[in-house]
């Protein structure tokens, strides 16, 4: 004689199983977004950072002061355009994200 519900155990693992792939790759999905979304922000900050001090002592320090905010892993070109410094601050992003960037500019005096 078979057990009340004994087949339902079956069909929940089976549905389990199909189930978990799909939530990885969400998952997945979601935490690299974040960590682009952290990326970018650090970017951000180094252009920034690049940008100011390149205002007050120069290109050179500039570009300093901006790979001082993610040491290793943030490559900050400074550049003048129109009476601007533009600060241009890349993140490596390993993977098939793209890398990080993010602008920055300040007027010269």
């Amino acid at each position: 004689m078979p057990r009340a519900g004994g087949g339902e155990r079956g069909s929940t693992t089976v549905e389990f199983a199909l189930a978990l792939p799909a939530v990885v790759l969400v998952l997945a999905a979601v935490l690299g977004g974040v960590r682009h979304a952290a990326d970018a922000a650090v970017a951000r900050e180094a252009a920034s950072t690049a940008a100011r001090v390149a205002l007050v002592e120069g290109a050179e320090a500039g570009e300093r002061a901006g790979e001082t905010v993610a040491p290793g892993r943030v490559t900050v070109r400074l550049a003048t355009a129109d009476g601007w410094w533009v600060a241009r601050a890349t993140v490596r992003v390993p993977g098939p994200m793209p890398d990080a960037t993010a602008v920055a500019r300040a007027m010269q005096p």
